[in-house]
């Protein structure tokens, strides 16, 4: 398995992980009407930070279990694989935000009738996180096509 295989690989299990948790709470904060900006900020520089401690010491870890270069050029093989995911991941994520942008009424009108207090601030919180969700969920589509393609070519 090559090193850009396995980075893959702890790219999807981390996000699937840590990212699920964070926009399932953010997700039943919004629905319920509990929006903290404050409490959200902290949770995805947790949520990031988290992120960081565990993909960077175990993409470490298994290049020197595995006596492969972090810092190898990539082959022919893998500037193709990670051709197709970035092309499909882009689009992809031209879609989701082309969604969340036609989707902002819809959200500043549940936001006036949730968040009577502040709907503005409801507004922008819901969609920056819809928009970190379209990334993360681009970059996950992302990594995911070039696991199947390394898996496919092998």
């Amino acid at each position: 398995m090559s090193f850009r295989e396995k980075n893959a690989w702890i790219a999807v299990v981390t996000t699937l992980v840590i990212w699920t948790v964070y926009f399932w709470q953010v997700g039943n904060a919004a629905l319920s009407g509990t929006l903290d900006g404050d409490a959200i900020f902290w949770l995805f520089v947790w949520c990031l930070s988290i992120s960081i401690a565990i993909m960077l010491p175990v993409n470490i870890a298994a290049a020197i279990l595995a006596r492969q270069n972090m810092d190898a050029p990539p082959d022919e093989r893998e500037r193709e694989i990670d051709a197709r995911a970035n092309r499909i991941g882009l689009i992809l994520l031209e879609w989701l935000m082309v969604a969340v942008i036609l989707s902002s009424g819809l959200i500043a009108d549940f936001a006036r009738e949730v968040y009577a207090a502040d709907p503005a601030g409801a507004t922008a919180i819901i969609l920056i996180n819809l928009m970190l969700f379209a990334l993360a969920f681009s970059a996950l589509t992302r990594e995911i096509i070039q696991i199947v393609h390394f898996r496919m070519l092998d």
